[in-house]
């Protein structure tokens, strides 16, 4: 038994044959929740998604949590109440609370066991279906479900139900529309990452579907599973945050201590272990323009009906992915995908499953239709894009046959001459200014002062215009310049570094320059801590001093908040929200890719923490092979509004980012296409601007090249 009670009716109770299912009542009804997880097995969240889980808890926005297989064999309905209440205590350690209360619910015409801790807003339920086995043996299994071997299978629960392919669909999109979460955490989807189990990839695939039967659009993350287990360590440092949790589920699941207590380390299997040192997540992008390039052609369309090909890129239109995954022309057409798998142009807004379409960060665009049963779906379970003979086709995706394409936009080249501009790399930057509606490229220019080349419609760029006042200038060492609201009324402000500290040229002032701070001056040639600086979302100015990594505010005469002591002080680094809660975090170019500290993990750790990508055991360069990043060639932006800011560099003639997924960056996304030939030697973003894409730049000897 439990070391701590269940209040209300235990669900211990219900395995007890003496426990009648009339003993459990029925259940909380389901509540609006921040985020939502769709995963297979009772564990699956626990080793594979932390510690994202435990900070979605400990957040308080609201956690629902559904499990969709359950115990198979003779200990089915035991083994799974069992692994349930296993999961009890687990999210009862996380929240600091054991309150819960749990009984049945109907979903979508279903029974459902749903546990409710009302305190800490955590909801966990429990589908039932069967656990398919290691390969998906098993009769009832989802594989042999999406296979067509059988059309439906009932549930291992005391209150049973019956579900086939649709209604597992219809029942996880009714969860999402209740729940209306704002995150949806899921397993993999693409299976291109090596053997993993078949519930796991089809669970993914669950979800994906769902969302698209749904009214919502959450932001969707799909984390690897158990092929995670050849990837380097990166969670190492956040072990314990996550381990208690886990340790509380063994106790329970497994016996090796008391149930409501923790076992020790070396009583938790070690795949666990394994897997729970490792965290690697691929994200489904927000939002999306530009040219859609596939195999050898680019997607067009002639008319509403007319089916999608592959043809010349010059002609095609462009296309516009919005968060609710529609894919909408330059001439106001929307692609959908059709019974026959055909995919044809349309009227947008109807359509609907087969009219939501999915990008994620490896370049596959899934299709919200549910596929037909086929052979051999272990490791093809969704449909993705295509091409045949020339059209697109909605064809089932995975493992060795997953076609990636292209989502960028098209840059405008202007002579650099043009801009007047002489700075480069890290000495240039890009701003939103009052002087102009569009971004401008600004820079100290020797006997001018603060020099903005202000931008035009696709791209381009106009000869450059002073900024900064000629009576207080903003004299400061160039590769120091840095823009943003250091005081608080909406407009972009210019600081940087001169010999006495830090001066500010403000709006308000009419960008006159002031001395904001007497800390983090000095003399002579850039160095690292003039290329680190950065003005944050809540207005400090932060960058890597002599202490390590420095944030300070108007007026400050001593280096008193130090965020962390860690990064080498030669090394580039970056101040950046990687995690959308407008405190400052960090990364620095490491040989090992990004080593990136969250301010929100400050309590835990200050050192920098592995966030490269990596697959096949190997990490994601950041720049070219062999080739460290810095300031000049690497940036932060946020590339699709989701709050959170990604890393971007260029290669091979386009400009990529690593989306952060908060607690480490996905494989790098083209987000821009160069013009033929260029090879930059420095990048440029802005601070986005809500709602838009953030302008970003290249720049090489003799051309800038920007896109909108």
């Amino acid at each position: 038994m439990p070391a701590w009670p269940l209040s209300g009716v235990a669900l211990l109770c219900v395995i007890s044959a003496a426990c009648g299912d009339n003993l459990l009542p029925e259940g909380d009804p389901l509540e609006p929740a921040g985020d939502l997880t769709i995963i297979a097995h009772q564990d699956d969240d626990l080793v594979f998604m932390q510690p994202d889980l435990v900070d979605a808890v400990q957040r308080g926005a609201g956690v629902t949590n559904v499990y969709v297989t359950a115990g198979n064999g003779n200990r089915g309905v035991a083994q799974a109440e069992m692994r349930y209440n296993a999961l009890l205590s687990a999210y009862g350690s996380i929240a600091g609370d054991n309150d819960w209360s749990c009984g049945w619910i109907e979903i979508a015409g279903h029974a459902a066991q749903h546990c409710r801790l009302a305190t800490a807003r955590v909801s966990l339920i429990f589908l039932g279906y069967p656990d398919g086995g290691v390969h998906g043996e098993v009769t009832d299994s989802l594989l042999h479900l999406w296979e067509g071997k059988i059309t439906t299978a009932a549930t291992i629960a005391r209150r049973s139900t019956t579900y086939d392919q649709r209604g597992l669909v219809t029942t996880l999109a009714e969860i999402i529309d209740t729940t209306a979460p704002a995150t949806l955490r899921t397993l993999d989807i693409a299976s291109t990452h090596g053997d993993d189990h078949p519930d796991h990839l089809i669970v993914g695939a669950l979800a994906v579907l769902a969302t698209a039967a749904s009214s919502q659009a959450p932001e969707l993350i799909s984390f690897r599973g158990d092929n995670t287990e050849n990837e380097p360590v990166n969670n190492d440092q956040l072990l314990d945050r996550s381990l208690d949790a886990l340790a509380h589920y063994a106790a329970c699941a497994t016996g090796c201590a008391p149930c409501g207590q923790v076992c020790a380390i070396d009583q938790i299997d070690e795949s666990d272990l394994t897997w729970l040192r490792r965290r690697y997540a691929i994200g489904m992008r927000r939002s999306a323009s530009g040219k859609l390039r596939i195999g050898n052609g680019c997607v067009n369309v002639t008319g509403s009906g007319s089916d999608a090909s592959a043809g010349d890129c010059a002609r095609a239109p462009t296309w516009q992915l919005d968060d609710h995954g529609a894919l909408r022309s330059s001439s106001d057409l929307c692609l959908q995908v059709i019974s026959t798998g055909e995919i044809i142009a349309g009227t947008c807004g109807i359509g609907g499953a087969g009219a939501r379409f999915f990008l994620d960060d490896e370049g596959h665009l899934w299709s919200g239709a549910i596929p037909e049963p086929a052979a051999e779906m272990q490791i093809a379970h969704l449909s993705c894009v295509g091409v045949d003979g020339g059209y697109l086709r909605a064809e089932l995706c995975g493992a060795s046959h997953a076609p990636a394409l292209e989502f960028a936009r098209t840059t405008t080249a202007t002579p650099l001459a043009t801009t007047t501009i002489t700075q480069t790399g890290r000495a240039v930057r890009l701003a939103r200014l009052p002087q102009g509606p569009l971004p401008m490229l600004c820079a100290i220019e020797p006997a001018r002062g603060l020099m903005c080349a202000p931008g035009i419609p696709r791209g381009g760029l106009l000869p450059a215009i002073r900024i900064d006042s000629a009576t207080a200038p903003l004299a400061i060492e160039p590769e120091s310049l840095v823009f943003g609201d250091v005081d608080g009324d909406g407009l972009p402000d210019a600081c940087g570094r001169d010999a006495g500290g830090i001066l500010c040229a403000t709006a308000a002032t009419g960008y006159a320059a002031t001395r904001w701070t007497t800390v983090l001056g000095g003399t002579g040639p850039a160095n690292a801590t003039d290329r680190s600086l950065a003005i944050t979302r809540d207005g400090k100015i932060c960058g890597l001093g002599a202490p390590g990594v420095v944030c300070v505010t108007k007026d400050a005469t001593s280096l008193t908040d130090v965020r962390s002591t860690w990064p080498d002080r030669s090394a580039a680094l970056w101040i950046a929200d990687l995690d959308g809660d407008h405190q400052p975090d960090w990364c620095a170019a490491t040989a090992n890719g990004p080593a990136c500290s969250l301010a929100a993990d400050r309590e835990v750790t200050t050192g920098g923490i592995p966030w490269g990508y990596a697959s096949g055991a190997v990490i994601e360069a950041s720049a070219g092979a062999g080739v460290l990043p810095d300031t000049a060639t690497a940036v932060f932006t946020d590339i699709d509004g989701d709050g959170r800011d990604d890393l971007c560099t260029t290669q091979n003639g386009v400009i990529a980012c690593a989306r952060s997924l908060s607690h480490g960056f996905g494989p790098r996304t083209t987000i821009a296409s160069l013009p033929a030939g260029m090879i930059p030697t420095a990048l440029w973003a802005e601070t986005p601007v809500a709602g838009r894409a953030p302008r970003i730049c290249a720049g090489d000897a003799t051309t800038i090249a920007c896109a909108d």
